[in-house]
């Protein structure tokens, strides 16, 4: 067993090859899931077609499970906003709002999905009694008690637009609602992203604020009941300069020994030097408890955020999209290639935080495909470019061949210097022809 003990952090943003937003983070099994909405580049308005799903067992190394579910796949949906997700008897609900006109459900085998809609409609729409005057039918949240039933909680709306905050109780199969009408939580200054967290048999609901007098804050309230009798109890977040003053969702899971918060902010875009609101990025921050009581935070403007709580295990298949950090890159994939990184180019690099080589690698191994000779891989450990503030040192070079085609993929074997311990690694790039990166291990 390893006795590595990691100093990495997670990046801020955690995701930075694409645009995420309204994090949806749940444990299942030994690794954080986190189901997010996706803005695409330039987007000028939230007009997202599809869902992504990241997971990590360390908090810092997030792989990318790729699209989960689009717009094609649902026949009644044609905007997807903030999702959220559960497991109940070892399967796998993904609830999804088409814009603010209702709330459907999508199901998988795998927490990485894919997942497929077994309904062809919507669950949640504005004929269900007690959902009528609800502004905004969506931002689901769902929660799983320890008796096995589930809960939905939704809404949203201007201010004096009414109560706008439901919940409901869900079938046992969770794609059907076991209320015949919707029950109202009154919600101070309630605008939108219902999620509920249980800890010490409180149940903990979160959400965002409107923006009356101030840009919208992530509150919470409690109560000893899942559906009545909650209090308010204050601010878990404020709104901060790194977020344009403007929306927020969040998320809330325990994992380990802390709890953590998972949000957007739009960090990516300014750092590319843009201040686009449209398009945004998901972090995380530890949560502080005094009792029961969550403490006030601000919105982190750091470039990393919590601890990595181990190491990457160097000899075991690391999925290359499986990454701390990267300039440059894609990723894409499918049901039969999986996923994997495209679009490398000389210049582009991934960085892997804390890769353990136990007692001693001399070899490093990529799945590579490529339609012609011509690229490279760099081995570096201890950093490159802006993974870290080290250049860090060349450990070994492997030349791209040809493996007969661009989804055609093998091994790629190159001697490396001796390595041992914990060290992040960075794979950098060139290429004069095109290849594609799945998957590495050290020996």
């Amino acid at each position: 067993m390893s006795s590595c003990v990691p100093n990495g952090k997670a990046r801020n943003p955690l995701v930075s090859h694409i645009f995420t937003a309204d994090p949806s983070a749940k444990v299942f099994g030994d690794r954080i899931y986190v189901y997010t909405s996706h803005d695409v580049d330039g987007q000028t308005n939230f007009e997202m077609t599809d869902y992504h799903a990241f997971s990590s067992d360390d908090l810092v190394n997030w792989q990318d499970h790729g699209v989960i579910i689009d717009t094609s796949g649902l026949p009644w949906a044609t905007n997807l906003y903030a999702p959220d997700a559960c497991e109940k008897d070892g399967q796998y609900f993904l609830y999804m709002p088409n814009s603010g006109s209702g709330i459907g459900v999508a199901v998988a085998d795998n927490p990485g999905g894919p997942f497929t809609d077994p309904l062809g409609q919507p669950l949640l729409t504005k004929s269900i009694p007690g959902v009528e005057d609800v502004d905004w039918l969506f931002d689901p949240g769902c929660f799983v008690d320890e008796d096995g039933q589930g809960y939905i909680y939704f809404g949203g709306g201007q201010p004096d637009t009414g109560d706008n905050a439901r919940v409901m109780r869900l079938g046992d199969d969770m794609i059907s609602l076991a209320d015949s009408s919707a029950t109202t939580i009154v919600v101070p200054a309630f605008f939108e992203a219902s999620f509920m967290h249980k800890r010490n048999d409180i149940y903990y609901f979160s959400y965002s604020t409107n923006f009356e007098g101030h840009s919208a804050y992530l509150d919470y309230m409690t109560s000893d009941n899942p559906m009545t009798g909650f209090d308010y109890q204050g601010t878990i977040l404020t709104n901060g300069n790194i977020n344009l003053g403007n929306n927020n969702h969040g998320s809330i899971v325990e994992f380990g020994d802390s709890t953590y918060l998972f949000y957007h902010n739009r960090k990516l875009i300014q750092d590319l030097g843009g201040d686009n609101i449209y398009e945004r990025s998901i972090a995380v921050q530890e949560i502080t408890y005094s009792g029961d009581d969550i403490q006030q935070m601000e919105m982190s403007a750091a470039d990393t955020t919590v601890d990595q709580i181990k190491c990457l295990d160097g000899f075991a298949e690391v999925e290359a999209e499986r990454m701390a950090a990267e300039q440059g890159i894609e990723t894409e994939g499918d049901q039969e290639i999986g996923v994997h990184i495209v679009d490398i180019d000389t210049g582009d690099w991934i960085g892997y935080s804390q890769v353990d080589f136990w007692d001693g690698a001399t070899s490093f191994v990529a799945r590579v495909a490529a339609a012609a000779a011509g690229g490279s891989i760099e081995v570096r450990i201890d950093g490159c470019d802006d993974f870290t503030s080290e250049a860090g040192t060349v450990i070994g070079t492997c030349t791209v061949e040809s493996t007969g085609g661009d989804t055609t993929f093998a091994d790629l074997t190159c001697a490396i210097t001796e390595t041992s311990g914990a060290h992040d690694v960075c794979l950098s790039f060139t290429g004069s022809d095109d290849f594609r990166l799945d998957s590495f291990h050290f020996e």
